[in-house]
């Protein structure tokens, strides 16, 4: 597996080199894609499971602990590494600007979720729903944006 790995960082590498020379919104998007946010999509799937798992939850305890120890630290996660991505082209700036949207929103509405399944508070629980409703729509945004800017250079963004 470490192989396979090792082989693949190495290809990215390589392709990132070859495109350095040509457009570099085409390099820079490249290496976002490829390489800066591997870690970042890994915690959105993470992110995503984890709520998969709600579904089984009867406790409102657990319910609670995978807010509070699991989805916000993994927003918490995310932010810090998409923020701490240094980009130079606008255009690559922009796509970064929108993912950060999207991970605020998700922690905004997880907080506020926990907040009110403490408190029991059912109509601040549905507020919850819609801000996690919006990270939904952000993330459309920021996967369109994406999409957008890869087929300015002939490429697909696979997911």
């Amino acid at each position: 597996m470490k192989k396979i790995i090792t082989l693949s960082l190495a290809l990215v590498m390589v392709l990132a080199l070859f495109t350095a020379c040509g457009d570099p919104v085409e390099a820079e998007l490249t290496n976002f894609l490829n390489v800066e946010m591997v870690d970042v999509n890994a915690n959105y799937e993470k992110l995503k499971e984890e709520v998969g798992k709600w579904e089984t939850m009867e406790e409102d305890a657990d319910f609670i602990k995978s807010l509070d120890e699991v989805l916000i630290p993994l927003c918490d996660d995310s932010l810090t590494k998409v923020n701490a991505i240094a980009l130079e082209t606008e255009e690559v700036k922009d796509v970064q600007a929108k993912y950060v949207k999207v991970m605020e929103t998700y922690k905004g509405g997880f907080e506020m979720m926990s907040a009110a399944a403490k408190a029991g508070d059912a109509e601040k629980v549905q507020e919850s729903m819609e801000s996690l409703g919006e990270a939904v729509t952000y993330l459309d945004e920021y996967n369109a944006a994406l999409e957008a800017l890869a087929a300015q250079f002939g490429s697909e963004v696979e997911y």
